[in-house]
Parts: structure tokens; C-alpha cells; sequence
């Protein structure tokens, strides 16, 4: 299993070269092996992907992929998968589209055209479950999963914890053994998502010992809500607790 890191707690645009940059070399210093990164900051490098690949080469670190909020623009998506996969990323994870109920009818035919898009560029695509959108709860991203066929099944450790409404993410994780992609990320009634990994209530532990059981061979991306004042320190800390917790180190 690789250990990667979200750019989110040091901003959800890292447009600006100097912001990304200083990313980049935290998650190096940190000891993250690749980074995830959103559709907000990619389309920057464009038109450098050789600028951007020895950015990432220079300290050591593999693009996982990218989080992409889709729309009707489908050329949108095939330009950003291109691009990832022209960069050896891996990954394009699908959030977005509010949970009303008329969004069932329209909503999964299209991720599932987007997805295909993904694959057409070798890129593995996924399905974000996330509050307030189409796949809160884990009963209605159940029902989800069998209508986007292009989409693998993901889980968000962090959103789980929180949405799976007596449910839990370790109940998904059994449940799932299909999973190809994990974020860990952490929840508690104080903090909500703005929480260090292993400071919430997830079972962690529980979690990683059956991915290990399953000889799991994907990504876990560490992801904390921000902004954070020290983001840097608080991604550290999730390391730590993942490395000397959790059987990393």
C-alpha cells in the first residue's frame, strides 16, 4: 500500500506556482510517496506537464490523481484525464451533484459517460460519497454503484464515519471487497473533518488490517478538511499515527 497526501489543508486552489510548490516539498519532507490534487489547481500546468513532472520527480513523488467536480463539458474531463495519465497518474475521482432526488434520473448516466472517459485514457475512476451529495449514506451509494458499471467503489474513511448513519466504515469496508481506492481521513463530533488522523473515531485499525488481509495494493491518500493554519504539522501527525499505529513505520 502507498501512502499519499490530499493538497486540501494547504488550499483547494493551488494554482498559484509558490502555494503548490511549498506543497509539494511538505508532502517530500513528510515522507508521502504521491500526491492527490484537485481540478481547480491542474489546469495551471497545462500546458508544462514537463515542468510539473520534474517538480514531482525532483522529491521523489507520484501524481495519484486528481478529484474532479464534473459538469455537461465532457471535453473538460478528457483534457484533465489526459493529462493525469500523461503524468503516470492513476486516478480520477468523481464528487459532486447535489442529493435531490430528481438527480437520480439524470445524474448517474453521466458519471458513468465520464468515467468511460477516464478509462479511454487508462485512468481507474471513482466515485466520491460525500455529505450532501448524490451518495451520502452508505445505503444510496449502494444503490449507486450498480448503475455507474464504468466507476469503481472507493471509500472515505472521514465521510463514512460521519454519513454511514449507524452504519460504519469498517461495515462498508467488509461489505466491499471490490474497493480499489481509499482516503483516510478522520471524523469527530468537535473537529467534524478538520481532524488529524487517528484523532477522530474511525477505526482505523480495523480498516487497515483488512485491506492487509486482502493484500489491499492501492493508494491511501490522507485527507484532513482545512483550512489549517499549520498544515503541514497536522499532515505530519497523520503520518506519524499511520506509520507507528497502523504498522507503516
Amino acid at each position: 500500500m502507498k501512502i499519499g497526501i490530499s493538497q486540501l489543508l494547504w488550499g483547494y486552489n493551488l494554482a498559484h506556482a509558490d502555494r503548490f510548490v511549498q506543497f509539494l516539498d511538505d508532502a517530500s519532507a513528510l515522507g508521502y510517496e504521491g500526491v492527490l490534487l484537485f481540478d481547480s489547481t491542474v489546469p495551471f500546468w497545462y500546458n508544462r506537464p514537463g515542468e510539473l513532472s520534474g517538480l514531482l520527480r525532483d522529491r521523489g513523488l507520484q501524481l495519484v490523481g486528481c478529484i474532479h467536480r464534473p459538469s455537461l463539458d465532457f471535453r473538460a474531463t478528457r483534457r484533465l484525464a489526459q493529462f493525469i495519465a500523461e503524468l503516470g497518474g492513476e486516478r480520477l475521482i468523481l464528487s459532486g451533484w447535489d442529493g435531490r432526488q430528481d438527480d437520480w434520473d439524470v445524474v448517474p448516466p453521466l458519471l458513468n459517460r465520464h468515467g468511460e472517459i477516464a478509462a479511454e485514457q487508462g485512468l481507474r475512476c471513482v466515485y466520491h460519497h460525500h455529505t450532501n451529495w448524490l451518495a451520502e449514506t452508505m445505503e444510496q451509494y449502494e444503490r449507486l454503484l450498480p448503475m455507474v458499471p464504468a466507476l469503481g467503489t472507493m471509500l472515505d474513511c472521514g465521510h463514512a464515519t460521519k454519513d454511514f448513519v449507524r452504519r460504519s466504515a469498517l461495515e462498508f469496508a467488509r461489505k466491499h471487497p471490490e474497493i480499489e481506492y481509499v482516503e483516510l481521513k478522520d471524523w469527530s463530533a468537535a473537529t467534524d473533518l478538520n481532524t488529524v488522523v487517528g484523532q477522530g473515531t474511525c477505526d482505523f485499525a480495523g480498516i487497515v488490517a483488512l485491506l492487509k488481509e486482502r493484500s489491499y495494493g492501492g493508494w491511501l491518500v490522507v485527507e484532513q478538511n482545512g483550512p489549517s493554519k499549520n498544515p503541514k504539522g497536522d499532515s505530519g501527525a497523520s503520518l506519524r499515527y499511520i506509520r507507528e499505529r497502523l504498522g507503516f513505520g
